[in-house]
C-alpha cells in the first residue's frame, strides 16, 4: 500500500456544480475516496449543446450568464488533468494566449518566462460544467448523487473541543432521510450555503459573516458568429468599457458563442429596464464595443435576456482566534467567501481554493484540526485579498453611479473650492492613462494581464514603482490621444430608452 493510499479518505462534498466537481477532481486525484451530494435532479444532457439548450441548472442560475475562465484555472487543469483540457478543446473551447496577442499589439515584442502562462480559456459556463462532470464520472473514482439535498451535519463531541463532523443527513427525491458518513465534509453549495445554521444545530458558535452590497444588478445574451465572419479581437477574452451608470462586457466562449453582460446600479431605476430585451438592445447597439460584436451581419442572439440581481460580498468565518468552529469541515467557493460576479473571478477562485484543500489534506490527512488551520491560512493568503480588493472597487463604483445620477461629474478633479479630489484623480487616471498605456507598454501589459489572471496578488499594480510612472506618462498625453468613445452618457442613454415602443 502506498503513502497516498494509506492517508486516504472518505470525502463528502455538498454542491455538484464548478466548484463540488472542482473539488472533486482535485482530491480524487490524490487518491481519496470521494462522494458527491447535488441537490438538483439534474440528468446529464447528451451533449455540450443540449445543455445549452435544456439543461435546467435552477440551483445554479449563474450558468445562463456570462464566465471568465482565467488563466489560473486553466493552469490548474493543465497540470492536474491535461485529458479534461483536450476535452474542452473537443468541445469548441479556445485557449487566448497573452504571446499571441502582444505579437499583435507590438512590434517584435521580448516575451519572458511565464508568459506562456497567460492563456485565458474562452468557454461557456454550462459547457464547462457539462464537460467537467462527464469527465469526473468518467474517472470512475467519484460517487455523484443526483437530486440529493443535504438536511443537517452528523457529529460527536468530546468532553472539550469542537465538535467533530462525521457525516451528514440526506433526504432523496422520494423524501426518506439517510446518514452518509465520511472523514470530512466539503460544503461547495454555493453563496446560499446553510452552512450558518447546520454548524450552530451542532454545537458550534455562531458562524461570522460579513456582507456589502455589489452595487450592481446585471443582466446578460448570448449571441453566436455567422458562419465565415471574422471576431472583433478580443484583449485576453474579455472587453469592456464603463461608463460609470453602465459596465458593458464581451466575454469569449466557445464553439464560436460569445456573451454580452451589462450591469447597472440597483437604484437606477431607469437603467433597470436593460432587464428586458428592448432596453437590452438598445443599449448594446449604442455602445460601440458591443454593437460591433452584435451587428446583424456579424452575429446572432442564441439566448434571451436573463438578469441577476440582490448581489453582495460576502465573507464567512469557520476559524475564530486561532480555533475551528469545527472539525472535518470545510468550505470552498462561494460557500465560504464570494464577490461580485461582473469580475469573473468566481470560478478560478473556486478551484485555487480546492486544489489548495487537496494540499493540505496531503500534509494533514491525519490531523483535522492542522487541516483546518493550513486550510483556512491558504484562504487568507489566496482568497481573502481578492475580496478585500473588490469590496473597495465596489464601493467606489457605488460612489460613481450614485454622483452621476445625480447629474455630477464622479472624474471632475478638482473641487469647487479649488483643491484636488484624490477619488476623481484615480479614478481619471486608470481611465485616461491605464487603458492606453496598456496597448503602449508591454511591461505593464503583462503585470495587468497576470494580476487579471490570479497569477499575481491583486494590488501589485498599483504598487509596483515602474507602473505608476507608465501611468502618469500615459495619463499626461490625455490631451493629445483622439478621445474615444466609449458610450452615450446616461442623459442620451435614457432618451434612447423613452424612444423604445410601449415606453
Amino acid at each position: 500500500m502506498t503513502d497516498r493510499q494509506a492517508d486516504s479518505r472518505h470525502v463528502i462534498v455538498i454542491g455538484g456544480s464548478v466548484a463540488g466537481l472542482g473539488v472533486a477532481l482535485a482530491l480524487s486525484g490524490r487518491g481519496h475516496r470521494v462522494t458527491v451530494l447535488e441537490s438538483d435532479a439534474t440528468p446529464l444532457p447528451a451533449s455540450h449543446s443540449e445543455a445549452f439548450a435544456h439543461w435546467d441548472r435552477r440551483g445554479s442560475p449563474q450558468t445562463r450568464h456570462s464566465h471568465a475562465l482565467l488563466a489560473r484555472l486553466r493552469n490548474l487543469i493543465r497540470d492536474h488533468a491535461p485529458d479534461l483540457l483536450d476535452k474542452l478543446r473537443a468541445c469548441g473551447a479556445e485557449e487566448l494566449r497573452f504571446s499571441e496577442r502582444v505579437r499583435q499589439l507590438f512590434e517584435n515584442p521580448v516575451l519572458e518566462e511565464g508568459d506562456e502562462d497567460i492563456v485565458f480559456l474562452a468557454c461557456r459556463r454550462i459547457t464547462f460544467e457539462w464537460v467537467l462532470r462527464r469527465h469526473v464520472l468518467d474517472t470512475g473514482r467519484v460517487d455523484f448523487r443526483d437530486g440529493v439535498e443535504v438536511t443537517r451535519l452528523e457529529a460527536s463531541r468530546e468532553a472539550a473541543g469542537p465538535p467533530r463532523v462525521t457525516g451528514v443527513w440526506t433526504r432523496s427525491p422520494g423524501g426518506g432521510e439517510a446518514l452518509v458518513e465520511g472523514d470530512l465534509v466539503v460544503d461547495a453549495s454555493g453563496r446560499r450555503s446553510k452552512l450558518r445554521t447546520w454548524l450552530p444545530a451542532i454545537g458550534t458558535s455562531a458562524v461570522r459573516e460579513a456582507s456589502s452590497p455589489c452595487g450592481i444588478f446585471y443582466t446578460s445574451r448570448f449571441y453566436r458568429l455567422l458562419d465565415g465572419v471574422e471576431p472583433p479581437v478580443l484583449d485576453g477574452g474579455i472587453v469592456g468599457a464603463d461608463l460609470g451608470y453602465l459596465k458593458v462586457g464581451v466575454f469569449a466562449g466557445d464553439s464560436r458563442v460569445f456573451s454580452i453582460t451589462l450591469a447597472a446600479s440597483p437604484s437606477d431605476d431607469e437603467m433597470r429596464r436593460v432587464l428586458r430585451q428592448p432596453a437590452f438592445e438598445a443599449a448594446v447597439a449604442a455602445v460601440p464595443l458591443t454593437a460591433g460584436w452584435t451587428a446583424c451581419e456579424t452575429s446572432e442572439p442564441v439566448s434571451e435576456v436573463h438578469g441577476m440581481a440582490n448581489l453582495n460580498n460576502t465573507r464567512r468565518w469557520l476559524v475564530e482566534d486561532g480555533d475551528p468552529l469545527a472539525l472535518g469541515f470545510v468550505a470552498v467557493g462561494d460557500s465560504l467567501v464570494h464577490t461580485n460576479p461582473i469580475v469573473g473571478r468566481g470560478c478560478s477562485l473556486a478551484w485555487t481554493a480546492a486544489f489548495g484543500l487537496a494540499d493540505c489534506l496531503d500534509e494533514h490527512a491525519g490531523d483535522l484540526r492542522a487541516l483546518a488551520l493550513a486550510y483556512d491560512a491558504r484562504v487568507e493568503r489566496d482568497i481573502v485579498p481578492w475580496y478585500q480588493m473588490q469590496l473597495a472597487q465596489d464601493a467606489d463604483a457605488i460612489e460613481v453611479a450614485e454622483s452621476q445620477q445625480r447629474g455630477e461629474d464622479p472624474y471632475e478633479i478638482r473641487n469647487p473650492d479649488g483643491t484636488q479630489n484624490p477619488k476623481a484623480f484615480m479614478r481619471s487616471l486608470l481611465k485616461e492613462g491605464l487603458m492606453p498605456a496598456l496597448r503602449e507598454d508591454l511591461p505593464l501589459l503583462r503585470t495587468f494581464m497576470r494580476a487579471m489572471n490570479l497569477l499575481d496578488p491583486p494590488g501589485e499594480l498599483m504598487r509596483n514603482p515602474a507602473v505608476m510612472q507608465s501611468l502618469l506618462a500615459s495619463y499626461a498625453k490625455r490631451d493629445q490621444r483622439e478621445k474615444v468613445d466609449l458610450g452615450p452618457t446616461r442623459e442620451a442613454m435614457v432618451e434612447r430608452f423613452a424612444c423604445l415602443p410601449g415606453s
